[in-house]
């Protein structure tokens, strides 16, 4: 018997290093690069526009600058960025986006994530962090060139891209997390960064593809239908290296978490609440200068969306107030020569 149990736990050891010296996913991380961009206002939007003509994009998925004041272009004394989430587009935070811009007066950029609004099947093929994270860069670059401060939004990845500017960032006046996804609702996501976790998604997607048949015709403008399982891989592998107490201890900026949250059985599908929650307590801002909330009645991981949920006008409103009472940003004086429609 004895001899037995020793031949077992030799059997076991060589699994275990075998597992441990499986492959893994390997994919570029943070390239510590920063585009530049022009802070010539009379020529950013043309500049804006040359950049997403170089890539084959779905219809009004593209990022654009949206003007407090389009026939005077110039800086406003705030200027909000919109950040989406994974395999979405700006359209993910719309109204609300946009109706927060108007509120306060300021100049808002909505941004386009790298490898998303792209008009192909195999969309997120050559998605990296590297790649994720200038183009966040790139956006908050923006920001800063059309406000004198700037406010970032974002929301699901886009929240966690917002931290990630905010730790490397302090200059960043606050920040909006809508449904942060800080690690994902289902556990076994992990698996993909892990040793034989492309063995195991490929196992699960044979094709490669992962494929959204619940998605609605109105959903589908803005979310993709179908993308390369690399995007999965590299979702995970920012979440594994920079959804850390590191990275959340170095956030000092004000900040408000909304989430949807009403019992255990009616919750975020999509990412873990208590992970988000788990973050909230860990930010390195002031107690009186951060802010969280649940919203019960969202019904949905996007709680900010015309598309997703009924509840976006009250999400809005403690936005709202959040910005005015924490941020201090103060209300728009007037409107007469707003224009915002931002779609082309």
């Amino acid at each position: 018997m004895k001899r037995v149990l020793t031949i077992a736990g030799v059997s076991l050891a060589f699994l275990a290093v075998g597992y441990v010296a499986g492959p893994r996913p390997s994919v570029p991380l943070d390239s510590g690069k920063i585009p530049a961009v022009t802070t010539d206002l009379n020529q950013i939007d043309a500049e804006i526009a040359r950049y997403e003509a170089g890539f084959k994009l779905k219809p009004d998925n593209h990022a654009r600058i949206v003007w407090a004041d389009s026939i005077r272009k110039q800086k406003t004394p705030y200027s909000i960025v919109y950040v989406h989430g994974y395999t979405a587009s700006w359209g993910e935070g719309y109204p609300v986006n946009i109706n927060l811009a108007e509120q306060f007066g300021s100049n808002l950029y909505l941004a386009r994530n790298a490898g998303h609004g792209l008009d192909s099947p195999d969309a997120m093929i050559d998605l990296t962090p590297a790649s994720y994270f200038e183009s966040a860069e790139r956006a908050l670059a923006i920001g800063k060139a059309i406000g004198e401060k700037v406010i970032v939004v974002g929301t699901s990845m886009g929240g966690m891209l917002t931290l990630y500017l905010a730790s490397k960032h302090p200059e960043i006046a606050g920040i909006v997390l809508y449904s942060p996804c800080i690690a994902v609702a289902d556990a076994k996501a992990k698996l993909i960064t892990l040793p034989w976790g492309q063995q195991i998604l490929d196992n699960v997607y044979p094709d490669k593809h992962v494929r959204n048949e619940k998605t609605t015709p109105e959903r589908a403008k803005y979310w993709y239908e179908q993308y390369h399982t690399n995007g999965l891989i590299t979702l995970q592998t920012v979440l594994d290296h920079y959804a850390t107490p590191e990275t959340f201890t170095k956030v000092k900026q004000p900040a408000f978490l909304a989430y949807y949250y009403k019992d255990e059985e009616h919750q975020d599908p999509t990412v873990s609440i208590k992970a988000m929650l788990n973050m909230y307590d860990q930010l390195g801002t002031p107690a009186n200068q951060k802010r969280k909330e649940a919203f019960p009645e969202a019904g949905a991981h996007v709680i900010a969306s015309e598309y997703t949920t009924k509840e976006w006008p009250a999400v809005q409103a403690a936005t709202a107030k959040f910005l005015q009472e924490v941020v201090k940003v103060p209300t728009a004086t007037s409107t007469a020569t707003v224009a915002f429609n931002p779609k082309k």
